[in-house]
């Protein structure tokens, strides 16, 4: 297991399973949405998935919308305050054969839902996989909830299923 992910596994922020799951998924090239409070751990875990993404596939740190224009596998899209991140994520998701990881919290608000739907009507595109990692605070330690994989059927409908390990 990759070093980064494997630390998550040794402070028990997330089950063996649950690591190998999720380095598999960025293997495959799915796109990571790490969710939650930021005292949940949601920007450690991020800023750590980013670097086994840069480590394995071309990428580019995201600062703004001209950024979506590099011909990358992943783009990294950290919290950008001042610009809109709900536009910033759809033309993320919108961009053919590039993955992206980032965050869904307080400050970076949006349905990932209703992007799905919206990018689907404008490119028809049912390729893209979508984890959701749920992190939370339990008994004030942050720990990774759920994980939830996204995709859309042939017919452009949502698929969700939770990941069991």
């Amino acid at each position: 297991m990759n070093k980064m992910i494997q630390k998550f596994v040794d402070q028990g922020f997330m089950s063996e399973s649950e690591g190998k799951f999720i380095e598999e998924a960025i293997d495959r090239k799915e796109s990571i949405v790490v969710s939650g409070h930021r005292s949940a751990g949601t920007r450690p875990l991020m800023a750590g998935l980013m670097a086994v993404a840069k480590s394995n596939y071309s990428s580019k740190q995201v600062k703004g919308f001209d950024d979506l224009e590099e011909d990358v596998e992943y783009l990294l899209i950290p919290g950008i305050p001042g610009i809109d991140f709900e536009d910033l994520i759809a033309k993320a998701m919108a961009k053919p054969e590039t993955s992206f990881v980032t965050i869904k919290d307080p400050d970076n608000p949006y349905s990932l839902l209703k992007l799905t739907r919206v990018v689907f009507k404008e490119t028809n595109d049912t390729s893209k996989v979508y984890q959701v990692l749920e992190c939370v605070k339990e008994d004030d330690v942050p720990k990774l909830a759920k994980i939830t994989t996204m995709s859309l059927n042939e017919k452009g409908r949502l698929q969700r299923v939770d990941f069991e390990g």
